[in-house]
């Protein structure tokens, strides 16, 4: 089991504040987490950070900290209560990575009475040094086990991993160029979700792969269609039935460079296969339905796991070509959603759970809009869209749009031809303004959502 850590970036400049202030001083703070367990990881997700009281200091030192036992009580009792995990968080305001002869002797009891006090989740410590994301590390079984990935989620996506053993083939060469090693690296390290493998997801799934990303989880139910081929890369007329997660999964293998895809051939409205997507790093929405949209909004709130959704619309009539305008927007709590931005729609949601003839006995009695035919498409626009998404994540990782830019939505109007930008504020009556849903993790319907019955277990 490897144990990670996601903090958002306004968490951490609070951390970072409350640790190293006044300057020269050791300083502490505790970190409660909601937890994400899968079968391979265990990843904590920061939802409070809360300093150590003045009053509740013994002693503080440029190499040394003593706190009094009752901010310890405090936050048992206070973790105990919301069943959240708590990160004992201290500086070296010196410079001294990792922990020191006094945290290996001391951390083991502080550990020891959190355990006692909330035993149903892991506890742990984290180290920072000026300027850097910290070393950590969880008490288990009574022993150390270390944070494998500490994840920051923000204007920039930071994390940190050890890079240092991964080789870098001679074939990412002129990216090593652009955006140096230790990017290269890190993309190699990524697992990155694409939900809906079609004219906008599949090339998604190229330019990831060419790029070097590790993982590629893909979802997607639909068998590639003679009108998919046209957009769908590495696809053939002769795919025509095939699962359009398994066309992609062959396609990448044959490229040959290393990333592994893990076809998902169900769409992400099935319980268990959503699921699989707290398993990623970043996730790419792909996908024309409002359902998967909604669920996507969740994971990015709860999970902390950014999302790029994408979107596209043709404007033809008559078989003319009138407008055409591709969306890139990205989800991250703190950020508005696609309710707040009117991209999507709880009506159209409950709509979507019907079948076509329900849907157009609605639409007869005009509860419901027509249903529509198929829309147009043309590779051109999906897969410019797609390579927006693509630097949208690239500038997360490095910056290279410049420090100050911090747009959560691109609009690119193909036919004018600009790209707008913009940062809609988030409503604050909407689901994504509720701080008390951000970070929360597992619970006991997953989501907070209801979830049908699957057909098999009826």
């Amino acid at each position: 089991m490897d144990y990670t850590l996601t903090i958002l970036e306004t968490h951490y400049d609070l951390l970072d504040g409350a640790v190293f202030t006044p300057t020269g001083l050791e300083g502490g703070a505790y970190l409660l987490c909601g937890l994400s367990v899968t079968a391979t990881e265990t990843r904590l997700l920061v939802r409070e950070v809360i300093p150590v009281k003045k009053e509740h200091y013994l002693k503080r030192a440029p190499d040394r900290l003593s706190i009094d036992s009752a901010s310890y009580a405090a936050i048992a009792k206070r973790a105990a209560a919301t069943r959240t995990a708590v990160i004992f968080v201290h500086s070296h305001p010196g410079g001294l990575a990792g922990f020191s002869p006094q945290d290996n002797r001391e951390e083991p009891k502080l550990m020891e009475f959190l355990a006692t006090r909330c035993p149903a989740v892991p506890h742990g410590s984290l180290v920072l040094t000026p300027g850097s994301l910290g070393h950590g590390r969880i008490w288990a079984q009574g022993g150390w086990a270390p944070l494998k990935r500490i994840r920051a989620i923000g204007r920039r996506f930071r994390f940190v991993n050890d890079l240092d053993q991964i080789p870098l083939p001679d074939f990412f060469d002129r990216q090593i160029r652009a955006f140096g090693p230790d990017i290269q690296k890190l993309l190699q390290r990524l697992h990155i979700g694409v939900v809906g493998v079609g004219g906008t997801g599949s090339p998604l799934v190229e330019q990831l792969t060419r790029l070097g990303v590790g993982t590629i989880s893909e979802f997607d139910r639909d068998p590639l269609e003679d009108s998919n081929v046209t957009r769908v890369y590495g696809s053939r007329i002769a795919d025509k039935g095939v699962n359009k997660t398994k066309v992609s999964e062959e396609h990448v293998n044959q490229i040959g460079l290393g990333t592994v895809v893990r076809a998902y051939p169900e769409h992400i409205t099935d319980e268990e296969t959503a699921k699989r997507l707290r398993e990623c790093d970043v996730v790419f929405g792909c996908t024309d339905k409002q359902t998967p949209r909604g669920i996507l909004v969740q994971l990015a709130l709860q999970y902390y796991i950014p999302v790029f959704d994408l979107g596209i619309k043709i404007d033809a009539e008559d078989e003319t070509l009138r407008g055409v305008v591709g969306r890139v927007t990205t989800l991250m709590p703190g950020e508005a959603c696609l309710f707040c931005r009117g991209r999507i729609l709880a009506e159209i949601i409950a709509l979507e759970s019907l079948s076509p003839e329900e849907w157009q006995l609605r639409a007869d009695e005009h509860y419901a809009p027509e249903l529509q035919t198929e829309d147009p498409a043309v590779i051109t626009f999906t897969t410019a869209v797609a390579a927006q998404a693509v630097s949208e994540l690239l500038h997360r990782l490095t910056g290279f749009m410049g420090e100050e830019r911090r747009t959560t939505e691109v609009l690119m109007l193909f036919h004018e031809p600009q790209i707008r930008t913009n940062r809609t504020p988030p409503d604050p009556t909407c689901l994504c303004s509720q701080q008390e849903l951000w970070g929360v993790g597992d619970r006991d319907t997953f989501l907070g959502l209801f979830w049908p019955v699957p057909v098999s277990t009826v």
